[in-house]
């Protein structure tokens, strides 16, 4: 199941995301901001790297800086990343948080000149026996001369000798529609779930909503009317799926 990042992560993001003009494009240009990928690898897997893209969605030229958070890691894997210049790779829990020092300066209505890279690997301290596990991370790109106007990406790396299995399990819940929502929200259950159990939470972890459908199956609705405008969490317990939605009226 994909965590509910912690109160302090969450509270940054969310009174520094309100004025979004930049956006994060994953490697096949799809717009990811304020959003979660996850990649799967395998414990004896060595270094794996991927790049996103930052835009700038204004009509002038915006210095971008970088934080990133250290959400969970195992104690063999190892992360650095890269934005105008490369951090030095450190091992689990050696640093929370990692501030870029060096900005880049993204010129209006364009993307990056140079992409927010970032290397992992599940078997640094210990070669091609990694530990099984999830790592996560969280990337904030900000205005350096505005730092409320940031966007995040959250990066997921699965390490498991089953990863079949989990994209399976992650195939049993389709994404939320429409989103952003209104009164009611949607999801396809690829299956069945004998007692699925859906619990609606805030941006800042808290719960506040659960709905229990006997066997869910197809197109399920969710009423939605009660909670207010923002950003929420859609999670089914017996899947241990978790789906973000936005309520916009």
């Amino acid at each position: 199941m994909k965590k509910i990042l912690p109160f302090l992560v969450f509270s940054f993001i969310y009174f520094h995301s309100q004025a979004q003009n930049l956006i994060i494009l994953d490697e096949d240009g799809n717009d990811i901001s304020n959003s979660s990928v996850t990649f799967e690898l395998l414990p004896s897997d060595g270094n794996i790297s991927h790049e996103f893209s930052v835009g700038n969605q204004t009509d002038n030229e915006i210095v971008v800086s970088a934080t990133r958070y250290e959400m969970n890691c195992t104690s063999t894997s190892s992360e650095f990343y890269c934005w105008s210049i490369c951090l030095p790779p450190q091992t689990c829990g050696s640093n929370f948080e990692r501030v870029m020092p060096s900005p880049l300066t993204v010129a209006a209505n364009s993307i990056s000149p140079s992409p927010l890279a970032f290397d992992f690997n599940p078997s640094s301290t210990n070669p091609g026996n990694g530990l099984e596990g999830t790592a996560t991370y969280v990337y904030v790109m900000f205005d350096l001369n505005n730092p409320n106007d940031s966007v995040f990406v959250e990066v997921n790396y699965t390490i498991s000798t089953t990863v079949g299995i989990e994209e399976h399990n992650e195939n049993l819940l389709s994404t939320i529609y429409p989103n952003p929502a209104d009164n009611a929200i949607f999801i396809n259950v690829n299956g069945t779930i004998a007692q699925a159990q859906f619990e609606v939470y805030s941006l800042l972890g808290k719960q506040v909503k659960q709905i229990i459908k006997d066997n869910a199956s197809g197109k399920v609705s969710i009423d939605i009317a009660d909670l207010r405008p923002g950003v929420y969490f859609l999670t089914e317990q017996t899947s241990g799926l978790s789906r973000k939605f936005i309520i916009s009226r």
